[in-house]
């Protein structure tokens, strides 16, 4: 029994197969380098928010801050209505208007109820808590 049927086969050339390889390899190379050295950017959405402050007063029995919170990132996030002040060594706890921050300026203020006067030229340092977990933090100096 013969169990060639006449007609004769042939394979790729080894230079052809080589160039295949080589190919691939390059090609697989590529990708597993794109994520591990974020060649290929970050595929999540994120909100980068600073805050700066346009003035500390103080008001009996009121410290108020108002701030002006910029969001510089490419998803919107909000405020969860927390923040704090600190000044004089104490850190003071407040509340600030729940709302969005979304791509671009949205003004806030940071208020905390039966604070000390810091008086004016004292360094007020303070953070303003988001809905996405981070925190804004912020640097003024009280004007009184």
């Amino acid at each position: 029994m013969n169990l060639d049927s006449g007609k004769k086969r042939t394979a790729i050339s080894p230079v052809l197969a080589t160039v295949i390889l080589i190919a691939i390899t390059l090609i697989a190379a590529i990708a597993i380098a794109g994520f591990v050295f974020g060649l290929f950017g970050t595929f999540t959405s994120t909100a980068q928010v600073q805050a700066s402050v346009t003035d500390c007063t103080y008001t009996a029995p009121n410290e108020v801050c108002t701030l002006v919170l910029t969001n510089n990132g490419n998803s919107n996030t909000a405020t969860t209505g927390s923040c704090s002040l600190t000044y004089g060594g104490v850190t003071y706890t407040g509340t600030t208007a729940v709302g969005a921050v979304n791509v671009g300026s949205t003004a806030a203020a940071c208020t905390v109820a039966g604070a000390t006067d810091p008086g004016a030229g004292v360094q007020v340092t303070g953070s303003v808590i988001l809905a996405n977990g981070g925190n804004a933090l912020f640097s003024a100096t009280a004007s009184s």
